[in-house]
């Protein structure tokens, strides 16, 4: 049943000055009390946001006062809308008050009330929001306390638990079962500082004393070492097997220290038989001459044999290797006191291992042809090209039998050759020859 249209076409009756909402369309009326429900709901969370922040009670009231407000209102609407004069929405009488704002002008003012309230109950709730987050409050720091990963608990001294954070709880349920309600019975469960929970993981557990306000408080907190833990294992492997290798080194470096010693031991050996075996090579070869000379041992020369002598022992205390081409002129010059002439064609490789290897097999070479080939004349040929250096000792004596037995001379030349890769060839018909092949070319002289 709708009211009464009185003039000028406004409704009348018991809807009194808000009766304009008749006239309006359902889909209207319908968004109008929606909006009036998020008012409503707006203010609600504004005043509970308002009541946890800071400043609490007093921030609260206002917002009580203006939760009322909109309740009083949507019970006003509500009984215009429905238009019952029983029930559950009672009538408020509100048809006895005089406002001097009648028809669309209150209508619309209530309109942009609602709106208004709405406006600032939203702007209150993302306000009163900031300020929890990010102000300090009991219940921050509570949130902040929960979050941390370490176990975090507070007691008083006779057990009674002021503040406990998730993860202290976690790992009391993980430990004894259940969350335990006395901080110094948990404390006394601890059987040690460093405990491994069930899941694998290690923390270690550290107490301290507190005096706040001279009032005395327990601090338990627990700290995730799994990682430390697994870090520290890993190191101390790794300790032993750096001290399992640095007895190994040791015992390597002793060993090489002895093979040093042995080497150089070997070089010196080889370094004088080389000299002495050329020396007595020639004084061989000298007596001999002298005794195939027809006036007998007493024509022998004794000042040659004095001139060989010289400098015997100062070549065999003598360090380092000469140059290729001074070890040539020496080697010409002794062997042509005897009257051997030892002729070099092309160069000897200069100022590395390959040259003082080739200086070595050249001595030899032309020592034996002269103790065991008789020979005046011994050519040295060397030949270098890109991917080797070849080298080839003839004489002018007879030929040695087919199969030549190696000495310790010929066999220590032939090891030092094939150690670095070469080839030592001994040639005995037609003519004997020592032919050595060593890969690259080496520096030459």
């Amino acid at each position: 049943m709708k009211a009464p249209l009185s003039r000028g076409g406004k409704a009348e009756g018991r809807g009194g000055p808000m009766a304009e909402f008749y006239l309006w369309p359902w889909p209207a009326r319908l968004a109008v009390t929606g909006l009036l429900a998020l008012c409503v709901l707006a203010q609600t969370l504004a005043m509970v946001f308002s009541w946890f922040g800071q400043k609490g009670r007093r921030r609260a009231l206002p917002e009580l006062c203006a939760l009322t407000l909109l309740l009083l209102c949507s019970l006003l609407y509500g009984q215009v809308v429905l238009s019952v004069d029983s029930g559950l929405i009672a009538p408020i009488g509100y048809g006895a008050l005089r406002i001097g704002i009648q028809g669309r002008g209150l209508l619309w003012g209530f309109i942009a009330g609602l709106l208004f309230l709405t406006a600032r109950g939203v702007w209150l709730c993302l306000r009163r929001y900031r300020e929890i987050a990010t102000g300090i409050s009991a219940l921050s720091v509570k949130n902040a306390i929960d979050s941390l990963h370490s176990g975090v608990l507070f007691s008083r001294p006779d057990g009674c638990v002021l503040l406990c954070n998730a993860q202290m709880q976690r790992l009391m349920t993980m430990m004894t079962g259940r969350i335990q309600h006395s901080g110094v019975d948990f404390d006394a469960l601890l059987t040690s500082d460093v405990c491994r929970l069930p899941d694998g993981t290690m923390w270690r557990f550290s107490r301290a004393r507190l005096l706040i306000k001279k009032r005395p408080y327990i601090q338990l907190t627990a700290a995730d070492i799994t990682e430390r833990w697994e870090l520290t294992a890993q190191l101390r492997r790794q300790n032993d097997q750096l001290a399992q290798k640095s007895e190994e080194l040791k015992a390597a470096a002793a060993n090489l220290r002895t093979l040093s010693q042995e080497r150089e031991a070997h070089k010196i050996k080889l370094r004088a038989h080389n000299i002495l075996g050329q020396r007595l090579s020639l004084l061989l070869r000298t007596m001999r001459d002298a005794q195939e000379n027809a006036r007998g041992a007493q024509m022998v020369d004794y000042n040659l044999l004095r001139r060989l002598s010289q400098g015997l022992l100062d070549e065999l205390k003598a360090e380092g290797e000469p140059s290729a081409r001074d070890f040539m002129e020496t080697l010409q010059q002794e062997f042509g006191v005897i009257g051997v002439q030892v002729r070099l064609e092309g160069p000897l490789p200069e100022g590395c291992a390959m040259g003082e290897l080739f200086a070595e097999i050249v001595r030899e070479g032309a020592t034996n042809a002269v103790r065991h080939g008789l020979a005046t004349q011994v050519l040295v040929q060397v030949e270098h090209t890109q991917a080797c250096c070849r080298m080839r000792i003839t004489n002018n004596g007879p030929p040695p039998p087919e199969n030549v037995k190696e000495g310790g001379g010929l066999g220590g030349m032939r090891r030092k050759v094939e150690a670095r890769g070469g080839a030592l060839r001994v040639v005995t018909r037609p003519r004997f020859a020592l032919e050595i092949d060593m890969p690259g070319g080496g520096t030459h002289a």
